[in-house]
């Protein structure tokens, strides 16, 4: 069985890292005969080898013919573990530091009133200053279907491979500093917030001055050609999707695109070169008339939208309005739409951010002919016959219980006659209040055992279908967005295959427990003190006091009142945790210091998942020229 071993260490010019355990193929213990390990990004080492299960193993590090080993006892390979990612020192204590911030919302001394892929190696100049080494942004590729405000929302992209010309630097296009440009650059550069539609609007106008300027020598040039030639599987239909879309011809998307790849590149390779990690975010859907669709239609399920059952952010649920994936179209080829689409995002990214890792198990799928996230369903799913439902006390009577709208007890099951699905937070219907207490008690039952032990199994055999060809299928380091109504088998699966988990400060998984203990969190994780879909820590602070003055009592703070002093306190007892990575927005890091509060720190939430309508315009206060922490 072949295993891939990856390895995190931040070594110096000169030293080596090798693979070495109790078998032949890894030396039996011989450091002459060790696996050497190949360096593939700032701070990661990589082999892939043929091991037996459940063999000891350990990394060593050569250096000008000395070997140093790692502490602690030897590690053992579990049964069937076919990927392998760790940390060199067992007893050393390697968790790293990082802060997440969504690329719009960077702001430079010079930009057009937007973060640009240019402005990277500057917020990386900030992290070196302050001991981290990972960057995180939201989501980078084309949105743009609307020219508004809609393609303000980073998740809503319509390729998964093209990249957003919105984050060009016009500068290192090649336009010159002229008047009208030094004016409109002036102007949007001023702006509180990102204003899309505007910055969009004023970079098109340059887009196309720097295309005519350009492309009849571009087109001809080498490195063009290479760049069409390494991205012609998606790269002309997402090309012809644009003509089409704004009446022009496909060689200005070409041109965009070329330029985008180029300018991220670079920016990557000088964050490599200062020690850091780019983390980046694969969105879970695609925009349902996006080239991707246009494309491939048969790997998409057109007749429903996707998005996620009631919770915490959403009383209704939320509607996202994707398209589901065909999985079983996608499996004949051995997921390679999905492998692809890593692929040309591990060009950039050293780790990246599985969107809603929940629907590689189950997707909350809604009927195209309604908007609310409460008729929708769990897919795939065991739906119950009426006899199930009997079996289990309830006294189902259909013309009584499985009624259209919100007020129904149960939903028809999609193509399955006979079926049925209990209504998600059925509980809150009028018809459950009229019920008696047994049959209340009989549905409480159904309902428990439905939606959290019954499909437990099925979802994990589901999951094991699809994720491993999707990590295993670049070097970048897989995290798993797994908030929400998490079913048993997740962490399990994440675990197998070596997948960090996200655990976010106030959102405990472990029953009982109002906040995150410490020792409740796994080693593999990414710990966050909040996500881009949530109050800042100030903010969330703010909404409760009783809250607040329970949650700085579990961190024995004895603050009487909320400052940038408190906020700097729970970040310090925040690093005092197990994970691998901690990951801080940047809010909450400049939230610190007082003068950088807003005066209303809700003005600081990039996305409210409640507003459908939410426009995503967050940017910061201060350059990044003039950063401080």
């Amino acid at each position: 069985m072949k295993t891939l071993f990856r390895l995190r260490y931040d070594s110096h010019w000169g030293e080596e890292l090798f693979l070495t355990g109790n078998t032949t193929e890894l030396g039996n213990w011989n450091t002459g005969k060790a696996v050497p390990m190949e360096y593939v990004g700032p701070g990661i080492w990589s082999v892939e080898t043929e091991v037996t299960p459940m063999i000891e193993y350990k990394y060593f590090i050569s250096e000008n013919g000395q070997i140093r080993w790692e502490d602690g006892p030897n590690r053992i390979l579990p049964e069937g573990q076919d990927r392998v990612w760790g940390w060199f020192g067992l007893t050393e204590r390697q968790t790293m530091r990082g802060v997440a911030v969504p690329l719009f919302s960077m702001r430079t001394e010079e930009d057009f009133g937007i973060g640009e892929y240019a402005d990277l190696p500057k917020l990386g100049d900030w992290c070196v200053a302050n001991g981290m080494k990972i960057i995180q942004i939201l989501p980078i590729n084309d949105t743009t279907a609307h020219y508004d405000w809609h393609d303000s929302y980073p998740y809503n992209a319509i390729s998964a491979f093209a990249l957003n010309p919105i984050y060009l630097n016009l500068n290192a296009l090649g336009i010159k500093e002229e008047t009208t440009f030094k004016r409109a650059r002036t102007l949007l550069n001023k702006t509180d917030f990102v204003n899309y539609p505007k910055v969009l609007k004023t970079k098109w106008k340059y887009f196309q001055i720097a295309f005519e300027q350009q492309w009849e020598t571009l087109k001809e040039a080498s490195v063009f050609q290479q760049f069409a030639k390494e991205n012609e599987d998606w790269l002309h239909d997402y090309a012809q999707y644009c003509a089409e879309r704004d009446g022009n011809g496909t060689e200005i998307h070409l041109f965009l695109q070329y330029h985008c790849d180029k300018q991220l590149r670079e920016a990557v390779k000088t964050l490599h070169d200062k020690g850091l990690l780019l983390k980046g975010d694969i969105p879970i859907g695609v925009n349902p008339t996006g080239v991707d669709v246009k494309s491939h239609p048969d790997l998409f399920n057109l007749d429903v939208q996707v998005g996620a059952p009631p919770d915490d952010f959403s009383a209704e649920g939320q509607n996202w309005g994707f398209p589901s994936y065909n999985w079983e179209a996608m499996a004949k080829d051995g997921y390679a739409w999905w492998q692809r689409r890593l692929q040309v995002m591990a060009r950039y990214f050293d780790a990246y951010r599985i969107d809603h890792i929940l629907g590689f198990f189950r997707i909350w799928e809604i009927p195209k002919t309604v908007k609310s996230g409460l008729l929708g369903h769990f897919s795939p799913a065991l739906p119950l016959s009426a006899k199930e439902i009997a079996d289990q006390g309830f006294h189902f009577v259909k013309s009584r219980h499985v009624k259209k709208g919100v007020d129904t007890l149960f939903i028809p099951a999609p193509n399955e006659k006979d079926k049925y699905i209990p209504r998600i937070e059925l509980h809150k219907t009028k018809v459950y209040q009229t019920l008696c207490e047994e049959q209340k008690q009989a549905i409480d039952g159904i309902y428990e055992d439905f939606y959290f032990h019954r499909h437990n199994e099925f979802w994990k055999q589901k999951a094991l279908e699809k994720l491993p060809a999707l990590v295993n299928a670049t070097p970048m380091v897989a995290c798993g967005e797994d908030l929400g109504m998490i079913p048993a088998c997740v962490p399990e699966v994440m675990q197998e295959l070596g997948i960090m988990s996200l655990e976010v400060q106030r959102m405990p998984k472990v029953f009982g427990h109002p906040f995150v203990q410490t020792e409740d969190l796994p080693e593999n994780c990414v710990y966050t003190t909040g996500t881009h879909d949530m109050p800042t820590l100030r903010g969330w602070l703010a909404e409760d006091r009783m809250r607040t003055r329970q949650f700085l009592d579990s961190l024995d703070l004895d603050d009487r009142k909320v400052t940038g002093k408190t906020i700097k306190k729970i970040l310090q007892k925040h690093c005092d945790s197990p994970s691998r990575w901690n990951i801080y927005p940047l809010q909450d890091l400049l939230d610190m210091d007082e003068k950088n509060w807003s005066a209303n720190p809700a003005d600081d939430q990039i996305n409210v998942p409640a507003n459908a309508k939410n426009q995503w315009r967050w940017r910061m206060k201060v350059s990044l020229e003039a950063l401080s922490y």
